[in-house]
């Protein structure tokens, strides 16, 4: 799935890969389980980092045995998995289920694997933290300073959000004590005068982006600029 994307980052994308996360049980050296997760929301295409599980994000999560250091088939294996030490899904070779972030920023989900095969089982837990949407204000400009009587493009890049578009978003924009436009657009074009007072040679931009879809996903950022 892709979606175009404004400014900083021409595509947004979907996470595709896992991401191997520490795990824990009474797994032995020789025999282990991997656990790893994905989180699926929408983050710029030039994001080098893992993409964090936020409020509402749908959760991709995998298991994988390993045995003296090579792959185990484990399509004939009874597996359960737990989410919060609740039954999530059960079932023989289940190796991938998912399911939705419904704890707050700050907070964490516990996952837990069982598996089981001729009376053997093995198990094996991991956290997966719950952070929050966040907007970065993208300035491109050394220093955070601009030049005195320009136009300058300040774009918003939203991260994390459980969108399909950028059209999901909405934007709004204050510069200083004053606001400025709003809607779908991420960019804002800022105009500089010529500075009188030392006050004016200091500029407070302020980014809010809100889910249209969920209100109650909302990120704010503020960034300071220097007129020179």
């Amino acid at each position: 799935m892709k979606r175009a994307y404004a400014g900083i980052a021409t595509i947004l994308l979907p996470a595709f890969l896992f991401f191997a996360a520490v795990s824990y049980g009474q797994s032995s050296p020789e025999r282990e389980i991997i656990l790893s997760w994905q989180a699926l929301n929408f983050f710029p295409a030039n994001y080098k980092g893992k993409p964090l599980a936020t409020p509402f994000s749908p959760v991709r999560i995998g298991a994988e045995l390993i045995e003296n250091g090579r792959f185990v088939d484990i399509s004939q294996y009874s597996i359960v998995w737990k989410l919060d030490n609740k039954l999530l899904k059960s079932g023989v070779g289940l190796k991938e289920t998912s399911f939705r972030v419904q704890k707050t920023a700050g907070d964490f989900h516990i996952i837990q694997v069982v598996m089981e095969k001729d009376g053997t089982k093995i198990d094996s837990s991991m956290l997966i933290p719950v952070s929050s949407q966040t907007i970065v204000v993208d300035i491109p400009h050394p220093g955070n300073t601009i030049k005195s009587n320009t136009e300058n493009p300040v774009q918003a890049v939203p991260y994390f959000f459980n969108i399909r578009s950028l059209r999901d978003i909405s934007f709004y924009w204050q510069v200083n004590d004053r606001k400025e436009g709003g809607g779908s657009n991420n960019t804002l074009l800022l105009k500089t005068g010529t500075p009188q007072t030392n006050d004016q040679k200091v500029i407070e931009i302020t980014a809010s982006a809100q889910n249209n879809e969920n209100p109650l996903e909302f990120a704010k950022s503020k960034v300071w600029l220097n007129v020179r």
